[in-house]
Parts: structure tokens; sequence; C-alpha cells
């Protein structure tokens, strides 16, 4: 996990999300975001199915993955229709916001961008 420096940092460690998403075209980058919103699913079962941590922890986990979700699906239809600008700095900082209200999600987070970027660079 991070250690809280006081400086902005990568929101996945050692995974410039910034520069990686941004740098794949539109094809890959709209494939990026769809295995992001089906791994975010993917967390949410591991959250919940993890017997060592109390229900209220669960609820408050699946809670904040989420609504990156939410964010993740949205984004999936702005690159389909082009409805508007939507940059993926401002993604980030949208998933940092919803990181700092349950730090515990990080790790699952941090799974399902690398493994959907990894899938969209290989598609």
């Amino acid at each position: 996990m991070r250690q809280d420096t006081g400086k902005e940092t990568n929101i996945i460690e050692g995974f410039d999300f910034v520069q990686q998403v941004s740098e794949l075209d539109e094809a890959q980058r709209l494939q990026c975001y769809e295995s992001l919103a089906h791994n975010l699913t993917v967390s949410i079962r591991g959250v919940w199915s993890t017997g060592d941590i109390p229900d209220s922890e669960k609820v408050d986990r699946i809670k904040w993955i989420n609504e990156i979700l939410h964010r993740a699906t949205r984004m999936i239809t702005v690159l389909r229709t082009h409805e508007h600008e939507w940059p993926d700095k401002d993604f980030d900082n949208e998933i940092r916001h919803w990181i700092s209200q349950n730090p515990a999600i990080d790790g699952t987070l941090g799974w399902a961008v690398k493994t959907s970027f990894k899938k969209a660079v290989s598609s």
C-alpha cells in the first residue's frame, strides 16, 4: 500500500493511469474502460466473499468500488457517443477521491486497472 507523502502519487503503485490510458487509441481506450467495469464487478464479488472482514466493512468497500463502477460505465457511454470530453485526468481524480473514502480498496482497484489496461493493449 502507498504511504501518504503529502504529494500526488499514482493511484495505482507503479502505474501512471493518466499517461498510460491517454496514450491508447480510441478503440483501446474504450476496451480499457469496458474491461475496468467488468473487473470492478469481479472486485465487488471478491470483497463480498472475503470471510475475514466484518459485513459493515464489506458494504463500505463495495459502496466505494461501486462509485468507481458508475464512473467507468458512464465513461464508456461518453467514449461511444462523443457527447463531451472527459479527460482521463478527471477520471483519475475521481478514483483518487473514492479511494480516499476507504483506502482498503486500493489493492483490488489496482488489480482491476492493471488487468484492464493489459487487456486493452493486447487487443
